[in-house]
This record gives structure tokens, C-alpha cells and sequence, in this order.
């Protein structure tokens, strides 16, 4: 393959600059974006479970589940093992159940709150046409905006968070002013509240919220990194002002922070949709893996449990809440006690984990480079309906440390070309 890498100047972030292959497009085909429509759907379906354990007022999300009672993440990002060329092909002859099937075996995981919009909007924008994404992120917006006559607010639920993100997803510095038509122009929100701001807003108003709210309650990096680390909470410790929010909440990631790390009701940054999808099992403790359960589980997705067992086939950990990107992640063969003692201690620190079979890194050459990636996928709901709205491949230098550590989550290693 011989595709340029450029860098975007655009895109205003502290975390730039940001590199593309402008030139190497990948084209899913029809039954691919349909099945994994259909994984959205489900996705959605199975998070009603979830919303149900973490309700506390009868008013929680009310908007963002419909008239049926189906609980709707209305945009997600799928993390998909890289499609390579020759699966692409295979597939357009795929009868609909074998697609399905490929694809949750090749799914990390579904993340349903979406971040940095300018970059994902302005990464493959043309001169003279929108991408695809932003075409798309923006309609879902707008029709969020119609159904419910509210316009729509980002909420930063605490002080690290809001810095970071005025930083990272908008570029802006401290004593640098952002106002709320920036905030629309980069990310198709109307607003951009930080803790105070939102208080502020509350005060204004009564105590209502006039926006609906999409809420960004990712842990800092710091705790991240260590779970023991205290985060400071200022609106969600308060019981009323976590009332509202939840009552206007497009997302479903508001927890009470006096819940334990390991209890159920817990819904931020979630992974206990996975097994309700086929794509990973839970383990509460290290004995789960000798389990009829978890052979059952490896046998449903082609993996052979002996194998796993014997040391043949790698798997990896992920914490169950609370985290996002690699934070927490454990990977290697079942045979090695230092993974066992570090699962054991990480099972005590983060709670419960979910495992899958390590997954085989894609790779590619371009201009005598080598590669590994995978494939970011999007969609909303528009039209009433799961719409695909664009994807990216994120590629790293087979050589780097991120791709050596079995990380692939965006860094200043990461090149990106368009899925379409």
C-alpha cells in the first residue's frame, strides 16, 4: 500500500497534531453496517438492565428512553479488531447469522459517551463537503433537539474533567475564553457547563435544568491509573443537584459516588453489557474461570477451552466499570502465575473484571511501514432508526510502545484513515 501521512491543522487540542492517510479509505459493505445496526439495537436493549439497577428517582433518563420503554444510547462508538481487506470481501457473501457471529467475536467493546467532535468531525472534511460523521452526529443532535424542544448541553461533572476537556476537546487554555458559539461550531452542543457554571444555571432557573444533558463522568487519568485516588464530586455527592441531572440525562453514566467500586448499580463507563451480547464473560473472582459457565462462553465464540487452559490461547482483562481506554487491563495466558496474582489484586482494587480471548492484531505496510489497527465504528440513532454514521482505523506503528503494550486507543503514535 503506498498512502501519504499528513498531519490536520484544524483541529484545535492540546493533544495535536493529529496524522491521516488522506488517500486510504476502507469501505464497509451493506450487511456489515446492517449487522452491526443490529449489535447497536441490542446494545440499547441490554442497558435497560443496567438503568434499572442504577435508578433512584422514578424521572432518572426520562429522556433518553422511548415510548416502547427501550433504554436509547442514541450514539455509540464500536471498537472493532481491524477488518482487513480479504474479510471484507468474504463477507459481502456472509449470510446475515455468520456476519453476526464474526463480528461479536471481533467486538472490544461499545462505548456510549462519545468525545473529542471536532476531531472526529473535522479529521476527512473536504472543502466542500461535511464528513460524513459530522453530517450525521449533527442530525442525531438536531432531532434530539426537535423530539424534546430543549437544546442540549455537555456537562463536565467535575473541575479535572472540565479543564481537560476545554484543553483537549476544544484547545483552549486557562484565561481563555470560550463561548457558547464555539462550543457549537466544535462539537455541536449548545453549551459547555463546568460544575459552576451548572450550579449557576440551576440557581437562574429554580432549580430546572432548561437543556437536556450530556453528561462527561469519565474518572481523571489519576484515578485511572489508581482506583485508591479520592475525586472530588461537587455535584453528584449532592443528592438534589444529582436528581437533576439524571432527570435530564441523554447518557446513562450517573452514579451515586457513595457506591462501592464493585457495586451492581454502578452504570459509569459500564462494561456488564457485554455478556448480555455474547462478547466477554464476568468474572467476580479468579475461580469463575474454572466455571462450566466460562468453558460454555469460549465454546460460543469458537475458542477452545482446553486451549485456554493449557496456555495456547492469550486472553485479556478489562475492569467492569469505571473505566475507559486500557486503564486496568491485564493480558496473557492462564499458565502464568504473575497474571493470576495481578488479576487476584486487581479484582480487590477495581472490582469485578470482564475477560475475552486476546484478539490477533491486524496488520498493514504502507511505504515499507508496518502497522497494526483497529476499526472505530459509529452510530446514532436518526430516522428512528440505527444509522451508520461513519468510521475510522486507527493505525500505530507495529514498532511503537502503545502497539508492543497491546494499546491502541489514540496517542501521538496514532494515524488515521476513513471508514466509509
Amino acid at each position: 500500500m503506498k498512502s501519504i501521512v499528513c498531519s490536520v491543522s484544524e483541529i484545535k487540542s492540546s493533544l495535536g497534531p493529529f496524522y491521516i492517510m488522506a488517500d486510504y479509505k476502507i469501505r464497509y459493505p451493506a450487511n456489515i453496517c446492517r449487522a452491526l445496526g443490529e449489535i447497536y439495537a441490542e446494545y440499547n436493549r441490554a442497558f435497560g438492565v443496567l438503568v434499572e439497577a442504577n435508578r433512584e428517582w422514578p424521572e432518572d433518563y426520562q429522556y433518553a428512553i422511548g415510548q416502547n420503554g427501550v433504554s436509547c444510547n442514541f450514539a455509540v462508538q464500536i471498537d472493532i479488531a481491524g477488518l482487513d481487506d480479504e474479510f471484507l470481501q468474504m463477507a459481502i457473501g456472509m449470510s446475515k447469522e455468520t456476519v453476526l457471529k464474526e463480528l461479536r467475536r471481533k467486538i472490544f467493546e461499545i462505548e456510549n459517551s462519545i468525545a473529542m467532535y471536532q476531531l472526529l468531525e473535522r479529521l476527512f472534511t473536504a472543502e466542500a463537503e461535511e464528513s460524513l460523521f459530522k453530517r450525521g452526529w449533527r442530525t442525531a443532535l438536531d432531532e434530539l433537539r426537535h423530539k424534546h424542544g430543549k437544546p442540549i448541553a455537555l456537562l463536565a461533572v467535575t473541575d479535572q474533567k472540565y479543564q481537560a476537556m476545554r484543553e483537549s476537546e476544544f484547545g483552549k487554555h486557562d484565561g481563555e475564553e470560550l463561548s457558547d458559539a464555539e462550543v457549537f461550531e466544535l462539537s455541536g452542543f449548545d453549551k459547555f457547563f463546568s460544575p459552576k457554571d451548572f450550579r449557576t444555571h440551576l440557581s437562574a432557573h429554580g432549580d430546572e435544568c432548561e437543556y437536556l444533558v450530556f453528561v462527561r463522568s469519565s474518572d481523571p487519568v489519576s484515578k485511572l491509573r489508581n482506583p485508591a485516588v479520592v475525586v472530588e464530586q461537587p455535584l453528584l455527592a449532592d443528592l438534589q443537584t444529582r436528581r437533576i441531572i439524571k432527570a435530564n440525562a441523554i447518557t446513562f453514566n450517573v452514579d451515586n459516588p457513595e457506591w462501592p467500586i464493585d457495586d451492581h448499580r454502578r452504570i459509569n463507563d459500564t462494561k456488564w453489557y457485554m455478556p448480555t451480547l455474547g462478547i466477554a464473560f464476568p468474572l467476580t473472582k479468579e475461580a469463575d474461570m474454572d466455571s462450566k459457565e466460562f468453558a460454555s462462553y469460549l465454546e460460543s465464540i469458537a475458542i477452545n477451552p482446553e486451549e485456554v487452559k493449557r496456555g495456547q490461547q492469550a486472553l485479556r482483562f478489562k475492569p467492569a466499570q469505571g473505566t475507559y481506554g486500557c486503564y486496568g487491563h491485564l493480558r496473557g495466558v492462564l499458565t502464568k502465575r504473575k497474571l493470576r496474582s495481578e488479576l487476584r489484586r486487581e479484582l480487590l482494587r477495581r472490582g469485578p473484571y470482564m475477560v475475552q480471548p486476546e484478539m490477533e492484531m491486524s496488520t498493514i505496510t504502507n511505504e515499507g511501514k508496518e502497522y497494526t489497527y483497529i476499526d472505530r465504528i459509529f452510530f446514532a440513532y436518526t430516522g428512528g432508526a440505527p444509522t451508520f454514521i461513519g468510521g475510522f482505523r486507527s493505525l500505530i506503528p507495529l514498532d511503537s510502545p502503545e502497539a508492543k503494550a497491546g494499546r491502541n486507543h489514540g496517542s501521538k503514535y496514532t494515524v488515521w484513515a476513513e471508514i466509509l
